[in-house]
C-alpha cells in the first residue's frame, strides 16, 4: 500500500488504538446483549453505562440526558423531527450553511407544510445574529445552528444564539458534530436544549452518535419496537460502537488542551507553507474564529477537483465539500452561501487535521 497523507479529519478520522481495543473488547470479552437480565446481559450494560459516563463527562451533562443514535445525521432527523412532531404546522429557524443531514430533513418538512427559515450568514459564515433576532419575533418551534462549520471551521456564536432562543422560550438545538473535542462543551451550562455529535470525529468508530437533550421527554421516537435508549431509539445497541465511542471520549476529555494545540500548530504550519509556494491563495471563513484542525483555502484561478485528484494521485487525501455532498458535482452550497462566486468556491480546498498527522507530512509539501 502507497503511503497515505490523510488531511480528510473533518469527514472521518482513524479510530485510535485503544478505541479499536474497546470496540473489540466489546464485541469478545463484553459480549452480551444490554437488555439480557443474566451475567452477560449485566456485563454489556456495564459496558454501556461506562460509554455513556464517558461522553457525558466530555459534553459536561448528565449520563441519562444522552441518547445513542446510529449516527450523526441519525441524532439530527431525530431532533429536527420531534420539533415538527404532533404539530399541524411548524416553523424552524436555521441557516443555509448546516450540515446535509438537517439541509436535507428541513426540506422534507418544508414539502410536508413547515416553514423553514434561514437566516443568512456574512463573508466569514457566521450567522447574522440581527436577523435571527428578526425572525424570532414571531413564534418558532425550533431553531436549529450548527456550532461549527464542517466545511470552513467556522465557529457560530451558540452562545448568544442560545441566549435569543431562551429569552422567547424557543427550543434551541446545536449541531456540534466538528465542535465536539476540537472546543470546550459544557452542555448543562449552555442554554441549549438538544446537542448532536458522532464519534468518527474525534477517532472513534464510524456509526455512532448521540443526542443530549436537556429534557429528553421533549424527544418522539421515530422508532418503535423495544426500550432501550429510553424506547427514543429502539433497538439492540450498537454495544461496540458505543464502548468505542466512550473510549474516543475519555481520551479526549483527558488531552483537549493538549489536542487544541497540537492541531492548531499543524493547521498553521500548513497554511504558511502553501501560502508561501502557491501564489494567491486565500483562507474561507473567518481565520480568527475557526477550529483548530480545519483549513479551507481557495486556489483563486484553479480548478479545485482536479488540484483534489491530482493531489490524491500523490497519496494526499482532502476534499472540496462535506463528504457527505462529495458527489455531487456542484460548487460548496457553504462557500456560495458565505458570498463566494462560483468560480472561487470551485477552486477551494478543505484541508483537516487529526492526531496521526505529523508536521513531517506537512513539509513534505514542499516536494
Amino acid at each position: 500500500m502507497e503511503p497515505e497523507i490523510f488531511f480528510d479529519n473533518n469527514a472521518t478520522t482513524r479510530p485510535l488504538p485503544e478505541v479499536c481495543q474497546a470496540v473489540t473488547d466489546a464485541m469478545g470479552a463484553a459480549f452480551g446483549n444490554p437488555s439480557s437480565d443474566h451475567a452477560a446481559g449485566h456485563r454489556a450494560r456495564r459496558t454501556l453505562a461506562q460509554a455513556r459516563g464517558y461522553l457525558a463527562d466530555l459534553l459536561g451533562c448528565r449520563p441519562e440526558q444522552l441518547i445513542f443514535t446510529g449516527s450523526g445525521t441519525e441524532a439530527n432527523n431525530l431532533v429536527l423531527l420531534s420539533a415538527a412532531a404532533g404539530r399541524r404546522a411548524c416553523r424552524i429557524v436555521s441557516t443555509p450553511v448546516e450540515h446535509s443531514s438537517v439541509l436535507k430533513t428541513l426540506d422534507a418538512l418544508r414539502q410536508k407544510g413547515a416553514e423553514i427559515v434561514l437566516i443568512p450568514v456574512d463573508a466569514a459564515g457566521r450567522l447574522d445574529l440581527d436577523a435571527l433576532e428578526q425572525a424570532l419575533s414571531q413564534p418558532a418551534d425550533l431553531v436549529s445552528v450548527q456550532w461549527v462549520n464542517n466545511e470552513t471551521g467556522t465557529v457560530q456564536p451558540v452562545l448568544e444564539i442560545a441566549d435569543l432562543c431562551r429569552r422567547r422560550q424557543i427550543p434551541f438545538h446545536t449541531d456540534a458534530a466538528q465542535a465536539l473535542g476540537k472546543l470546550p462543551i459544557h452542555a448543562e451550562q449552555l442554554p441549549a436544549d438538544f446537542l448532536t455529535v458522532t464519534a468518527h470525529k474525534i477517532h472513534g468508530p464510524q456509526g455512532v452518535g448521540a443526542v443530549y437533550a436537556r429534557n429528553p421527554e421533549r424527544l418522539a421516537p421515530m422508532l418503535f419496537g423495544g426500550s432501550q435508549e429510553a424506547a427514543l431509539r429502539p433497538g439492540t445497541e450498537n454495544l461496540p460502537g458505543i464502548a468505542g465511542f466512550g473510549k474516543a471520549a475519555q481520551l479526549r476529555a483527558a488531552n483537549l488542551p493538549a489536542v487544541q494545540t497540537a492541531l492548531a500548530a499543524l493547521r498553521d504550519r500548513f497554511e504558511q507553507q502553501v501560502c508561501r509556494l502557491v501564489p494567491d491563495v486565500t483562507v474561507n471563513g473567518d481565520p480568527g474564529n475557526r477550529v483548530c484542525n480545519t483549513a479551507n483555502l481557495c486556489f483563486h484561478g484553479l480548478d479545485g477537483q482536479a488540484l483534489v485528484a491530482r493531489l490524491d494521485l500523490q497519496g494526499v487525501r482532502c476534499s472540496q465539500t462535506s463528504a457527505c455532498t462529495s458527489g455531487r458535482p456542484e460548487p460548496s452550497y457553504v462557500l456560495r452561501a458565505m458570498g463566494l462566486s462560483e468560480e472561487d468556491a470551485y477552486a477551494s480546498i478543505r484541508f483537516s487535521f487529526g492526531l496521526f498527522n505529523t508536521q513531517d507530512e506537512i513539509e513534505t509539501l514542499r516536494n
